[in-house]
Order: C-alpha cells, then sequence, then structure tokens
C-alpha cells in the first residue's frame, strides 16, 4: 500500500508543477502586457493580432481564454469591432472584412484599441495602433526579356483624395518551402516604383512563383500586403533540382539531418520515461 501511495503522490506532483505556472498569474496581483499588430492583405480586410502575457518570477507568461475587445476610437467616440479569446499562447487574431466601418480624426487617421479588462487578480491592460489608409496597385510587366514589378501607391486624404506616396520603401518577397524569402527592395516616389525581378529563383514544376509586395512596420500607414503569381520562375520540370534549397521540395541536407536529431531526441526521452514508469510499476507489486 505504501508504493501505491507514493506512486500517487509522485503523480499529484507532476500535476501541481504543470498547472503552477498559469496559477501564479492568478494568485497575486501580477501586471499583464498586450501587444497589438495590425496587417491590411491581399484581399484589402484587415488582420490584428495581439498577444496577451502576463508577468511572473519566471518571466513573461503566455495568459489563455482572455477575452480581447476590439474598437475604433476617434476624438471621444467609440465603437465596438468585435471579440475574441485567446489561445495557450496567449494569441488571438481578429479579421475585419473590406468595408467594415473605421471612425477617423480630421486628418484621415484610424486608430483601433485593443482591451483587456482583467482576469482574476491579474491586471488589465491596452494596446492601440494608429493607421491611414493606402492605395496599392502592383502590376507585372514582361518586355523585351525583362520581368518587372511595378507599383503604384497613393494614401487616401481626409476627403477621400488620392495623395501619390513619397520616398518609401517596399520589401519584395516570394514563397518558400517554409518561409518567405526576401528578394529586393522596390523604391517608391511620386507614387510609382519599379523593380526589375531576378530571372536565378527556382519556381513550381510549372515555373509559377507566389511574389509578396509588402509596406512593414511603417509608422504611418502600418503594415500593408499584397500577393501577385507569376510563370517567372526557373522551369524545374524534366531536370532535377541541383541544390537542395529552402524552396524547393527537397529541403537542405542540414535541415533534415537537424530534424531527425531533435526528434529522436525527443522520442528517447519517451521511451525511457516509460521504462522507468514500467520499472517503478514492478516494483510497486514487489
Amino acid at each position: 500500500m505504501s508504493n501505491k501511495i507514493r506512486l500517487f503522490r509522485q503523480g499529484l506532483v507532476v500535476l501541481l508543477l504543470a498547472a503552477l505556472t498559469s496559477f501564479q498569474l492568478m494568485a497575486q496581483d501580477t501586471a499583464s502586457t498586450l501587444e497589438l499588430k495590425e496587417l491590411k492583405t491581399n484581399d484589402e480586410s484587415r488582420i490584428f493580432n495581439v498577444k496577451l502575457t502576463g508577468e511572473s518570477e519566471a518571466g513573461a507568461i503566455p495568459v489563455s481564454e482572455a477575452k480581447i475587445d476590439f474598437f475604433t476610437v476617434s476624438e471621444g467616440k467609440s465603437e465596438l469591432l468585435g471579440t475574441v479569446k485567446t489561445d495557450r499562447e496567449g494569441k488571438a487574431s481578429l479579421k475585419l472584412e473590406k468595408g467594415v466601418h473605421f471612425l477617423k480624426n480630421r486628418e484621415g487617421v484610424t486608430e483601433v484599441k485593443a482591451s483587456f479588462s482583467g482576469l482574476g487578480r491579474l491586471s488589465s491592460a491596452e494596446a492601440s495602433i494608429k493607421f491611414k489608409e493606402l492605395n496599392l496597385q502592383v502590376t507585372l510587366t514582361e518586355k523585351d526579356s525583362l520581368n518587372t514589378i511595378q507599383l503604384h501607391a497613393s494614401a487616401i486624404g481626409p476627403n477621400g483624395e488620392s495623395i501619390p506616396l513619397k520616398e518609401t520603401n517596399f520589401n519584395l518577397y516570394v514563397q518558400g518551402l517554409f518561409t518567405k524569402l526576401k528578394i529586393g527592395e522596390c523604391f517608391v516616389d511620386a507614387g510609382e516604383g519599379t523593380f526589375e525581378f531576378p530571372k536565378n529563383i527556382p519556381g513550381d514544376e510549372n515555373g509559377n512563383l507566389k511574389i509578396f509586395v509588402r509596406l512593414e512596420e511603417n509608422e504611418e500607414f502600418g503594415d500593408v500586403e499584397k500577393v501577385e503569381t507569376a510563370k517567372w520562375g526557373n522551369h524545374r520540370s524534366g531536370f532535377v533540382e541541383p541544390v537542395r534549397s529552402l524552396w524547393t521540395s527537397g529541403a537542405p541536407i542540414w535541415m533534415i539531418t537537424t530534424l531527425i536529431i531533435l526528434l529522436a531526441g525527443v522520442w528517447s526521452h519517451y521511451i525511457y520515461a516509460i521504462i522507468q514508469l514500467i520499472k517503478i510499476r514492478k516494483e510497486g507489486k514487489i
């Protein structure tokens, strides 16, 4: 009986340790931090991403199942845009389709606020972001064996007027196997910019490439993204890719080796734990 009691106590300790991280946020007055980011997507919708954490002795801890309210605010007015709950990583997203009404001030600036009202003894938190409307058009052209990306960008004024964008850099990416790969920058002035697309980028079996044009972390317009697909990649059909790359179907050898080592380490720990549990159970029956 004593062995069974000992095993029960060991299991209870494991459960208590697993719950301790979340419990310590509720057991004392704890400051919380709310981060807010925004992205205007290819279909003119907007995605607002938040992350909620609470401070503890171990550092910042994600807060799950917390309700986050989103408001559009301007000059003392406030309208609710939506409400979401955070996941296990303390993250949540609100997507608003094109046409959703945002309040604007006299300068045409929109402010969106994310609000957390508190949970238990976890303090409330707020975060806000401001942005102006940006009209971005991307045109792909092919002429004299040159592939060119042309950008047309203009700000939307407070009265709906179009104002050509000045001296702004846009980042250009192509979709790789696991992530986006940056291929360069396009400088836009007087609302216009041109980028000559490189010729040595592998595409899919049909030579297609997904191209991303992004304005990132801009103080005036926030994050804006446009996506286009073009048959501008090296055609892979009929020959073997000479080099393993992130954008190919065959991942680099170093990445495959690293993944195998990590998986082997994880499963070896699982097997070791199972063996130890079996030994403990046998000892308890003696």
